[in-house]
């Protein structure tokens, strides 16, 4: 619109609310016209591919040393033998070879 219009629509909507009560009910209607036309696309558009789970990558876990609640390292307790409390998930990370030395 032009600045005229603009400035006889003011006017008119100054005097008469309910014309701007009326023309912001259209406004609103429209506004979710489209947006419902948006989601609509959207969710015509949206679609998942699922890769095979053969093709997934493996993540390997990362060994992590447990702390007690003051946030200091928690110690292996020997009277369990097969459980390592030492280390998140109950097993230490294995030792990595020494070079030898010529």
């Amino acid at each position: 619109m032009d600045y005229w219009s603009k400035l006889v629509t003011t006017i008119s909507e100054t005097l008469f609310p309910e014309r701007r009560a009326k023309r912001e009910q259209e406004e609103a209607a429209k506004a979710d016209a489209e947006k419902a036309k948006i989601v609509e696309k959207a969710v015509k558009e949206g679609e998942v591919k699922l890769g095979k789970f053969e093709d997934a990558p493996v993540l390997k876990a990362v060994p992590k040393r447990a702390r007690t609640a003051k946030g200091r390292y928690r110690e292996d307790d020997e009277s369990t033998p097969d459980i390592n409390e030492a280390w998140v998930g109950g097993k230490a990370p294995k030792k990595k070879a020494k070079k030898k030395k010529k």
